[in-house]
């Protein structure tokens, strides 16, 4: 029986022994306070009822979850979630993954941000075909900060993921299937939640194994070969967007959450990848960002002489964001190349006066010879 009520946005059914966990706040189910205030009691609910053998979380109106809604950044209450961010958004990763009964992720539509994350928190992912995935966040000038950064990797591995968040591309349920971050794409749509039900009686019956993403080790180890070819991916990452994108900071934030969580695991990468989001949110690039992407929205709706100055406004925005990054990265290079040419001069000159030096007690010595 349904048990949200009225206009709850999580509502929660159970269906011979499965627990289906929906999220319905049209039109994209994004997230925001209201909705993981409903969804903490209702999971808590599902996972101490004895009828109840595994959960599966989904979304309605063909779409699964679009991601933390971004009329939130930049305001009061973004400030309050940041403040309360590890107690909020870690303990709803935490219950998905770590809960009394195992959790399947039935995704259709788009699977973005905030919404994959919680995808990879469930202990197994289910795709309609058609479906997107994908990590957006580097578009607002932020990083994943609800576990992606140390999620995806363990999932997929350090190179594959890497070019997940660094490009903020998403891909198909196909592409999901065939790097590992989706275990079964079904096709047609419709067939979506029975396959979901079906892999989620699987892992509670352990016919099929569980996984606990933060736990995985194949692709993230502290020692040996699998070490050193990630370490070298992110340090290949860094060097090329400290040539590429010098100036935008939330790249390399990004890249440091993840190389925290492959050399001091799983909980110090999440304690700097919930610093390094913060740091980003409160970041003047995210503010230019976020401004632009609000106004796109803007421009999709709006007609007439206000359409006209929307579409100047959003060009001189533009205009603005181009020559604030590139003159940070110009003048980075310039400092960078400054400091490397006067080090080299310091050289020069000690090697210099090293050899006059030597040459001057050579003279010396002749002459005393003589």
């Amino acid at each position: 029986m349904p048990s949200g009520a009225g206009e709850s946005p999580v509502s929660l059914e159970i269906d011979e022994g499965v627990a289906v966990v929906t999220l319905d706040r049209p039109p994209v189910n994004a997230l925001r306070p209201e909705v993981w205030e409903a969804l903490f009691p209702l999971l808590r609910k599902a996972h101490a009822n004895p009828a109840v053998k595994a959960i599966v979380l989904t979304g309605a109106n063909g779409k699964f979850c679009a991601g933390f809604d971004y009329t939130l950044f930049g305001t009061p209450a973004m400030a309050a979630i940041l403040d309360s961010r590890g107690e909020l958004l870690g303990q709803l990763a935490a219950l998905l993954e770590n809960g009394s009964k195992p959790t399947v992720a039935a995704i259709e539509g788009a699977a973005l941000g905030g919404g994959l994350e919680m995808a990879m928190a469930c202990n197994a992912r289910v795709a309609a075909d058609g479906a997107q995935l994908g990590l957006p966040e580097v578009r607002l000038g932020l990083l994943p900060g609800m576990g992606g950064t140390q999620r995806l990797p363990r999932l997929v591995g350090v190179p594959q993921a890497l070019n997940l968040m660094l490009s903020g591309q998403s891909i198909s349920a196909e592409d999901g299937l065939a790097i590992g971050l989706v275990d079964k794409v079904t096709a047609p749509p419709s067939q979506l939640l029975t396959a979901a039900k079906a892999a989620a009686l699987e892992l509670a019956a352990s016919a099929a194994p569980r996984r606990r993403a933060l736990q995985l080790s194949q692709h993230m180890q502290q020692v040996g070969e699998v070490f050193a070819a990630a370490a070298a991916a992110v340090a290949e990452a860094q060097a090329r967007v400290n040539r590429s994108l010098a100036g935008q900071q939330h790249y390399l934030l990004l890249l440091e959450a993840v190389a925290a969580g492959l050399a001091q695991g799983a909980p110090t990468g999440l304690q700097q990848e919930g610093e390094g989001f913060r740091a980003a949110c409160e970041s003047r690039l995210h503010r230019l960002l976020l401004g632009m992407f609000k106004l796109s929205r803007q421009l999709k709706t709006a007609r007439g002489p206000a359409w006209v100055l929307l579409q100047v406004q959003q060009f001189l925005g533009f205009a603005w964001i181009w020559f604030y990054v590139h003159w940070i990265y110009v003048w980075t290079s310039f400092l960078m190349g400054y400091n490397k040419a006067r080090k080299r001069s310091k050289d020069r000159a000690a090697a210099g006066s090293g050899s006059a030096a030597g040459g001057s007690r050579a003279a010396a010595g002749a002459r005393k010879k003589k």
